[in-house]
Protein backbone atom coordinates (compact mmCIF):
# COMPACT_ATOMS: atom_id res chain seq x y z
CA UNK A 1 0.00 0.00 0.00
CA UNK A 2 2.84 2.35 0.92
CA UNK A 3 4.55 1.55 -2.40
CA UNK A 4 1.38 2.38 -4.34
CA UNK A 5 1.01 5.68 -2.45
CA UNK A 6 4.60 6.67 -3.33
CA UNK A 7 4.00 5.88 -7.01
CA UNK A 8 0.83 8.05 -7.05
CA UNK A 9 2.67 10.91 -5.32
CA UNK A 10 5.55 10.70 -7.79
CA UNK A 11 3.18 10.71 -10.75
CA UNK A 12 1.35 13.76 -9.36
CA UNK A 13 4.56 15.71 -8.89
CA UNK A 14 5.70 14.84 -12.42
CA UNK A 15 2.42 16.08 -13.94
CA UNK A 16 2.63 19.31 -11.93
CA UNK A 17 6.16 19.93 -13.19
CA UNK A 18 5.10 19.38 -16.80
CA UNK A 19 2.15 21.79 -16.45
CA UNK A 20 4.30 24.47 -14.84
CA UNK A 21 6.93 24.13 -17.58
CA UNK A 22 4.31 24.35 -20.32
CA UNK A 23 2.72 27.46 -18.83
CA UNK A 24 6.14 29.09 -18.45
CA UNK A 25 7.19 28.35 -22.04
CA UNK A 26 3.92 29.74 -23.43
CA UNK A 27 4.90 33.20 -22.18
CA UNK A 28 7.62 33.29 -24.83
CA UNK A 29 7.46 32.42 -28.50
CA UNK A 30 10.18 32.41 -31.05
CA UNK A 31 9.40 33.99 -34.42
CA UNK A 32 10.75 32.56 -37.64
CA UNK A 33 14.01 34.27 -38.42
CA UNK A 34 16.40 34.67 -41.32
CA UNK A 35 19.28 34.16 -38.88
CA UNK A 36 17.79 31.67 -36.45
CA UNK A 37 20.86 31.50 -34.26
CA UNK A 38 20.69 35.26 -33.67
CA UNK A 39 16.98 35.40 -32.85
CA UNK A 40 16.12 36.80 -29.42
CA UNK A 41 13.40 35.26 -27.30
CA UNK A 42 10.56 37.77 -27.13
CA UNK A 43 7.25 37.89 -25.32
CA UNK A 44 4.01 36.90 -27.00
CA UNK A 45 2.80 40.50 -26.76
CA UNK A 46 5.85 41.68 -28.71
CA UNK A 47 5.49 38.93 -31.29
CA UNK A 48 1.80 38.94 -32.10
CA UNK A 49 2.48 38.77 -35.85
CA UNK A 50 5.38 36.34 -36.40
CA UNK A 51 5.05 36.30 -40.21
CA UNK A 52 6.51 39.82 -40.25
CA UNK A 53 9.88 38.62 -38.95
CA UNK A 54 10.41 36.37 -41.95
CA UNK A 55 8.61 38.04 -44.87
CA UNK A 56 8.91 36.08 -48.10
CA UNK A 57 12.63 35.35 -47.86
CA UNK A 58 13.42 31.90 -49.22
CA UNK A 59 10.11 31.41 -51.05
CA UNK A 60 11.77 30.35 -54.29
CA UNK A 61 14.02 27.85 -52.53
CA UNK A 62 11.07 25.85 -51.23
CA UNK A 63 10.78 22.38 -52.85
CA UNK A 64 7.28 22.78 -54.27
CA UNK A 65 6.15 21.74 -57.74
CA UNK A 66 3.94 24.82 -57.90
CA UNK A 67 6.99 27.04 -57.65
CA UNK A 68 8.86 25.92 -60.76
CA UNK A 69 9.61 28.86 -63.02
CA UNK A 70 10.53 28.27 -66.65
CA UNK A 71 11.83 31.49 -68.13
CA UNK A 72 13.88 31.72 -71.29
CA UNK A 73 16.14 34.50 -72.45
CA UNK A 74 17.86 35.32 -75.72
CA UNK A 75 21.14 33.35 -75.52
CA UNK A 76 22.81 35.89 -77.84
CA UNK A 77 22.44 38.62 -75.24
CA UNK A 78 23.96 39.06 -71.81
CA UNK A 79 21.42 37.78 -69.31
CA UNK A 80 20.74 39.51 -66.01
CA UNK A 81 19.95 37.15 -63.15
CA UNK A 82 17.82 37.74 -60.07
CA UNK A 83 19.09 36.76 -56.58
CA UNK A 84 17.65 33.25 -57.06
CA UNK A 85 19.51 32.69 -60.34
CA UNK A 86 16.53 33.15 -62.67
CA UNK A 87 16.88 35.43 -65.72
CA UNK A 88 15.45 38.92 -65.40
CA UNK A 89 13.35 39.55 -68.48
CA UNK A 90 11.89 42.99 -69.06
CA UNK A 91 8.10 43.02 -69.17
CA UNK A 92 5.80 45.46 -70.94
CA UNK A 93 2.07 46.07 -70.55
CA UNK A 94 0.09 43.80 -72.86
CA UNK A 95 -1.08 46.06 -75.74
CA UNK A 96 -4.36 44.11 -75.93
CA UNK A 97 -5.29 45.23 -72.39
CA UNK A 98 -7.01 48.62 -72.35
CA UNK A 99 -5.66 50.79 -69.51
CA UNK A 100 -8.18 52.28 -67.10
CA UNK A 101 -8.89 55.88 -68.24
CA UNK A 102 -5.83 55.49 -70.50
CA UNK A 103 -3.68 55.25 -67.38
CA UNK A 104 -1.68 52.14 -66.52
CA UNK A 105 -1.26 53.21 -62.89
CA UNK A 106 -5.01 53.40 -62.32
CA UNK A 107 -5.46 50.00 -63.96
CA UNK A 108 -2.88 48.66 -61.53
CA UNK A 109 -4.55 50.24 -58.49
CA UNK A 110 -8.00 49.01 -59.53
CA UNK A 111 -6.67 45.46 -59.79
CA UNK A 112 -4.83 45.81 -56.47
CA UNK A 113 -8.02 46.85 -54.67
CA UNK A 114 -10.00 43.97 -56.20
CA UNK A 115 -7.94 41.52 -54.09
CA UNK A 116 -8.56 43.21 -50.72
CA UNK A 117 -9.31 40.59 -48.07
CA UNK A 118 -7.49 37.73 -49.84
CA UNK A 119 -5.89 35.60 -47.09
CA UNK A 120 -2.15 35.57 -46.48
CA UNK A 121 -0.18 32.32 -46.80
CA UNK A 122 3.61 32.21 -46.76
CA UNK A 123 4.90 30.69 -50.00
CA UNK A 124 1.43 30.82 -51.56
CA UNK A 125 0.75 28.93 -54.78
CA UNK A 126 1.98 31.18 -57.61
CA UNK A 127 -0.36 29.51 -60.11
CA UNK A 128 -3.66 30.76 -58.62
CA UNK A 129 -4.84 33.77 -56.57
CA UNK A 130 -6.83 32.28 -53.67
CA UNK A 131 -4.05 33.18 -51.19
CA UNK A 132 -1.03 35.48 -51.31
CA UNK A 133 2.18 36.34 -49.60
CA UNK A 134 3.53 39.83 -50.29
CA UNK A 135 5.35 39.18 -53.58
CA UNK A 136 2.76 36.75 -54.95
CA UNK A 137 0.22 39.52 -54.44
CA UNK A 138 2.20 42.20 -56.32
CA UNK A 139 2.94 39.74 -59.12
CA UNK A 140 -0.74 38.88 -59.56
CA UNK A 141 -1.73 42.56 -59.55
CA UNK A 142 0.69 43.38 -62.36
CA UNK A 143 -0.23 40.23 -64.28
CA UNK A 144 -4.01 40.64 -64.10
CA UNK A 145 -4.03 44.39 -64.73
CA UNK A 146 -1.31 44.71 -67.36
CA UNK A 147 -0.15 41.22 -68.38
CA UNK A 148 3.30 41.75 -66.82
CA UNK A 149 4.74 38.60 -65.21
CA UNK A 150 7.19 39.78 -62.55
CA UNK A 151 9.68 37.66 -60.59
CA UNK A 152 8.31 35.61 -57.72
CA UNK A 153 9.77 37.06 -54.52
CA UNK A 154 10.46 40.54 -53.13
CA UNK A 155 14.25 40.44 -53.54
CA UNK A 156 13.89 39.42 -57.17
CA UNK A 157 11.23 42.05 -57.81
CA UNK A 158 13.59 44.64 -56.31
CA UNK A 159 16.33 43.39 -58.66
CA UNK A 160 13.87 43.77 -61.55
CA UNK A 161 13.14 47.40 -60.56
CA UNK A 162 16.86 48.08 -60.17
CA UNK A 163 17.57 46.61 -63.62
CA UNK A 164 14.76 48.15 -65.67
CA UNK A 165 13.17 51.11 -63.88
CA UNK A 166 13.87 54.60 -65.18
CA UNK A 167 12.94 55.89 -61.75
CA UNK A 168 14.37 54.23 -58.64
CA UNK A 169 15.10 55.76 -55.26
CA UNK A 170 15.98 55.16 -51.62
CA UNK A 171 13.89 57.99 -50.13
CA UNK A 172 10.17 57.57 -49.47
CA UNK A 173 9.70 61.24 -50.37
CA UNK A 174 10.08 60.22 -54.03
CA UNK A 175 7.39 57.53 -53.93
CA UNK A 176 4.48 57.98 -56.32
CA UNK A 177 1.19 56.18 -56.87
CA UNK A 178 1.71 52.76 -58.45
CA UNK A 179 5.36 52.38 -57.42
CA UNK A 180 6.74 49.20 -55.89
CA UNK A 181 8.24 49.73 -52.43
CA UNK A 182 10.63 47.30 -50.76
CA UNK A 183 11.25 46.79 -47.04
CA UNK A 184 13.47 44.83 -44.67
CA UNK A 185 12.21 42.43 -42.01
CA UNK A 186 10.21 43.54 -39.00
CA UNK A 187 12.33 43.79 -35.83
CA UNK A 188 10.01 45.57 -33.41
CA UNK A 189 7.69 48.54 -33.02
CA UNK A 190 10.34 51.09 -32.02
CA UNK A 191 12.38 53.25 -34.41
CA UNK A 192 15.47 52.35 -32.38
CA UNK A 193 15.06 48.72 -33.49
CA UNK A 194 16.17 49.82 -36.97
CA UNK A 195 18.99 52.19 -36.07
CA UNK A 196 22.63 51.41 -36.91
CA UNK A 197 21.88 48.16 -38.72
CA UNK A 198 24.57 46.55 -40.83
CA UNK A 199 23.85 46.20 -44.58
CA UNK A 200 23.56 42.43 -44.10
CA UNK A 201 20.73 43.08 -41.64
CA UNK A 202 18.72 45.00 -44.23
CA UNK A 203 17.74 42.12 -46.50
CA UNK A 204 14.59 42.83 -48.51
CA UNK A 205 11.74 40.58 -47.34
CA UNK A 206 8.62 42.61 -48.10
CA UNK A 207 7.07 44.49 -51.04
CA UNK A 208 4.03 46.76 -51.32
CA UNK A 209 2.34 49.02 -53.88
CA UNK A 210 2.21 52.72 -53.07
CA UNK A 211 -1.26 54.25 -53.16
CA UNK A 212 -0.27 57.85 -52.51
CA UNK A 213 -0.76 60.07 -49.43
CA UNK A 214 1.33 57.81 -47.22
CA UNK A 215 -0.75 54.70 -47.90
CA UNK A 216 0.19 51.33 -49.34
CA UNK A 217 -1.66 48.19 -50.35
CA UNK A 218 0.00 44.89 -49.49
CA UNK A 219 -0.28 41.38 -48.05
CA UNK A 220 2.11 41.29 -45.07
CA UNK A 221 0.83 38.55 -42.76
CA UNK A 222 -2.00 36.29 -41.66
CA UNK A 223 -2.73 38.30 -38.52
CA UNK A 224 -3.03 41.56 -40.46
CA UNK A 225 -5.91 40.13 -42.50
CA UNK A 226 -4.05 39.49 -45.74
CA UNK A 227 -4.42 42.07 -48.52
CA UNK A 228 -5.34 45.48 -47.11
CA UNK A 229 -4.62 49.20 -47.41
CA UNK A 230 -2.46 50.57 -44.61
CA UNK A 231 -0.21 53.40 -43.53
CA UNK A 232 3.52 53.57 -44.22
CA UNK A 233 4.00 54.02 -40.48
CA UNK A 234 2.46 50.58 -39.78
CA UNK A 235 4.93 48.25 -38.05
CA UNK A 236 7.75 50.76 -38.68
CA UNK A 237 7.59 50.31 -42.47
CA UNK A 238 8.90 53.85 -42.91
CA UNK A 239 12.05 52.85 -40.99
CA UNK A 240 12.27 49.51 -42.79
CA UNK A 241 12.20 51.07 -46.27
CA UNK A 242 15.06 50.01 -48.55
CA UNK A 243 14.19 51.15 -52.08
CA UNK A 244 11.39 51.78 -54.55
CA UNK A 245 10.70 52.40 -58.19
CA UNK A 246 8.27 52.72 -61.07
CA UNK A 247 8.26 50.05 -63.80
CA UNK A 248 5.42 51.48 -65.87
CA UNK A 249 7.24 54.41 -67.54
Amino acid sequence: MRKLWIQVLTLGLSCSFILISACSSNNEIRPRSVNDHKTKMVTEEQTNDPDLYFGDLGVEQRPNSHHIRNLTADPSKKVLLDPNGFPLIKQHPNPSIEPNHKNYVESLIKSAESFIGTPYVYGSDRTEPSTFDCSDYTRWVFMTSLGMDLPWDSRSQAAYVNAFSKKKYTSLKEAQRGDLLFFSSYRGDNASDYANLEPSEKTITHVAIYMGNGKIIHSPSKNSGGVHIGELTWRQLNNRFISGGNILD
